[in-house]
Formats: C-alpha cells, sequence, structure tokens
C-alpha cells in the first residue's frame, strides 16, 4: 500500500492555542461506511463523486444514496466506539460532517487544524479535497485562505481506523483501537505574515544563554521579530533572513526547571501586530554512562506509563480536566516521571505535566510487529516523529523522545 502523508505547505503551526481560534467541536453529521461506497467507485479507485460533495436526493427517483442532513451526529472531539454501542468494535469509514460560516478578512491567513483524528482522514473543504492524514496522534493542518468562501462552509472528512499491518501502529497492540476524530478541530486566523514556529531554550550544555531560532510563514527577509521575557528582562529584536528564519542568542541566567520547583516563565514572541504567548522553562538533561543528569544533578526516574484512557469512564481523553485527574494520580504515586504511552498524547496532557514537575518520556506507535524493513512504513513512522518533536519541542518536561 502506498502511504501518503498530509501534503500541507508549512509546519504544523506552533502554540495553536495561543492563536486567535475559533473552535469546530460539538455535533457532527456522520454516516457509517462500511463498505467505503463514499469514497471508491465499482473499480475501487478513488471516487470524483464520493460524500464529500454533500449531495442530497431532491426526489424519489434521485440516484443519490446519501444525506447528511437527516443524519445522526457524533461529539468532535471524541471517538465513536464509546459514543454509541453499534460502533464498539467497528472497524471501518465513517464520514464526518460540519457546516460552519466565516466572513474573509483582508490581509489575514485562516487555516483548518485537527488535533487528531484515527486513523487516515481525508479532508475535503466544500467538496474539494485539502489532503490526506495518515497517524491517529499527531496534528495537521490546511491553509484554506484561497478556498474558503465569506458566508456558509461545509468541512467533510472520511476517517478510517482500519488496523493494517504496514501501519504505525501495526495490527497488533496493546490499547484499544479507537476511532474518530478524537482531539479538537479549530479555524485558525494568522496575519499574512506571521510566526508559523519558534524555539526558545538553553543553548546545549550552558546556563547563562538562551538560545533558538523564530521562523516566517513565508520567507521574507529583513522582517523584524522579538522575543520578550519579561522576567528575565530579555527584550530581544532581530531580523528574518532571506529564508524568513531569525536566530535568537542572548545572555541570561534563567532559574531551572526540575520536578521539585518546576518554573516557568511568560514568554512573548513578537511580529508586527502579532503577538504569540507561551509558558516555557529551561533545564538541561544528559547522560553519562548509565546515569541521567537533570540540571548537572544525578535524576531517578520514579513513574508509570499513562495511556490517553478517560478517568472514571470508558473512551479516549477528550478534556483537560480528564488530563489533570490523570496527572494528579501520578504526583500522589510520588512520581517525578511519565511515560505517556504509547504515541503522542494531546498538547494540554503534555503542558499539563510540565507544569505540575513531571517529566515526560514521549513516544510514537512504533510497536510490536512493525514492517520494518517497508519504506512507506518507516515514511509514516518518520512523518509521526517529526510532528510530534515538532509540535512539542518548546516542552522542557519531554527528557526522553
Amino acid at each position: 500500500m502506498c502511504i501518503v502523508i498530509c501534503a500541507h505547505s508549512q509546519n504544523i503551526l506552533q502554540n495553536v492555542y495561543a492563536r486567535k481560534i475559533e473552535y469546530l467541536n460539538g455535533q457532527w453529521q456522520i454516516i457509517v461506511d462500511p463498505f467505503d461506497a463514499g469514497y471508491y467507485d465499482y473499480r475501487l479507485k478513488p471516487s470524483t463523486d464520493g460524500f464529500f460533495k454533500n449531495k442530497y436526493p431532491k426526489s424519489k427517483s434521485d440516484f443519490v444514496e446519501y444525506d447528511f442532513s437527516n443524519a445522526e451526529t457524533l461529539s468532535v472531539p471524541g471517538d465513536w466506539n464509546t459514543q454509541n454501542s453499534h460502533f464498539f468494535f467497528y472497524e471501518g469509514s465513517i464520514w464526518y460532517k460540519k457546516d460552519f460560516t466565516y466572513n474573509k478578512k483582508a490581509n489575514t491567513k485562516l487555516f483548518l487544524y485537527f488535533g487528531a483524528v484515527n486513523y487516515q482522514a481525508n479532508v475535503y473543504l466544500n467538496g474539494k479535497q485539502l489532503g490526506t492524514h495518515i497517524g491517529g496522534f499527531t496534528p495537521f493542518n490546511y491553509d484554506i485562505t484561497d478556498k474558503v468562501k465569506s458566508g456558509n462552509n461545509f468541512v467533510i472528512v472520511r476517517v478510517n481506523n482500519v488496523r493494517r499491518p504496514e501501519g504505525v501502529p501495526t495490527v497488533n497492540s496493546d490499547w484499544w483501537n479507537y476511532g474518530g476524530i478524537t482531539r479538537d478541530v479549530m479555524l485558525v486566523e494568522t496575519p499574512d505574515t506571521s510566526i508559523d514556529d519558534y524555539l526558545v531554550q538553553l543553548s546545549k550544555g550552558k546556563y547563562n544563554e538562551v538560545s533558538g531560532f523564530i521562523k516566517l510563514n513565508s520567507p521574507k527577509e529583513g522582517v523584524k521579530v522579538s522575543l520578550h521575557i519579561p522576567e528575565l528582562k530579555i527584550n530581544k529584536t532581530v531580523l528574518t533572513d532571506n529564508e524568513g528564519i531569525a536566530p535568537i542568542l542572548v545572555k541570561a541566567r534563567p532559574h531551572l526547571w526540575s520536578p521539585e520547583d518546576p518554573k516557568l516563565y511568560n514568554v512573548e514572541l513578537i511580529c508586527g501586530d502579532e503577538k504569540l504567548e507561551d509558558l516555557i522553562g529551561f533545564r538541561q538533561i544528559k547522560t553519562r554512562g548509565k546515569s541521567i543528569y537533570l540540571n548537572g544533578k544525578r535524576v531517578f526516574f520514579r513513574g508509570i506509563s499513562i495511556h490517553e484512557e478517560a478517568p472514571f469512564k470508558q473512551g479516549r481523553v477528550t478534556t483537560e480536566a480528564e488530563c489533570d485527574t490523570l496527572l494528579t494520580w501520578a504526583k500522589q504515586l510520588n512520581c517525578n516521571f511519565v511515560r505517556l504511552a504509547h504515541y503522542p498524547h494531546n498538547e494540554k496532557m503534555v503542558r499539563l505535566a510540565e507544569k505540575k514537575g513531571l517529566m515526560i518520556w514521549s513516544e510514537t506507535p512504533v510497536y510490536w510487529t512493525i514492517h520494518w524493513d517497508d519504506p512507506d512504513t518507516y515514511t509514516n513512522a518518520s512523518a509521526q516523529l517529526r510532528d510530534e518533536m515538532n509540535r512539542d519541542k518548546n516542552r522542557c518536561a519531554i527528557v526522553v523522545w
């Protein structure tokens, strides 16, 4: 099988929750499609007239065999397995549809952002394909600035959670194969020229120097971008190079993050009228022989593995409160470390662990009988790892990838 990785033209938006967002969460209309009649034609080729066209029969003789307007609904974010008992063991395709209105704005880009969809997502806007994403636990987004209309729009997603031997994860695993749009869906607005990505951390091996970069969404040279960390009296303005990237290097001696003292600093990144705010901690992690050193001191990991299973009910974690419950239990067990098994957990989980002083082992679902020699499988696994690290690279709590 040829695996198609999400074909968006830029990196996944960094720190998406700090941006101007509109949630598309809530009730989505759904059509269950166990034979993929809405995706393939009779020769098993992707159809040019599938369910993504959002047609409906205008009369009893009209040959349209689906109708979202009379369809049942599922909650997003959420897994379909625990929302409807008929879907508890279901592995196949379900089509999701959401209507929304939008007023186009000048000098503004618009992105459609998905926190995670398990496992394959074919995404369409107003009947036109945006792309395909493989992998059930990593975020992806599409620039829809030139595709969205002022007024009424609709987004349709074919979600397929069929396990495949060449998949990542593969057919056999020790967690439930939830299907659905399991994390937040958002419309994200940014200025035409905006901060696409950034990294702020201690320079490797140093305790008196903060380094990193700020990257724009386009290769514009000579654009002023600024880093502010008020508590450290950092107010640094730099210019982007011809790739739209500005390196950062500034002397500072921040208070170090640790499980005993999980210090985080308010960090502001500014480009024109855009200001992104983040909470970032500073630490050093390294190994020497079989020992691990945090901030130059040998540390022993006391921890447990946590799956993204909701406490007090069945199903995938969907709220920050559920994340908080799981991590609070870990703290009550005197943990200083959690293994977020066996896949990237949601961004809120990672940020809460950081605030609580829990070091994190973060991983991709390269697990058990992976087809190690299949180049498509390797490409898939590499893409999931890159997306995971791209999203969480500013999280100092992650000490093991």
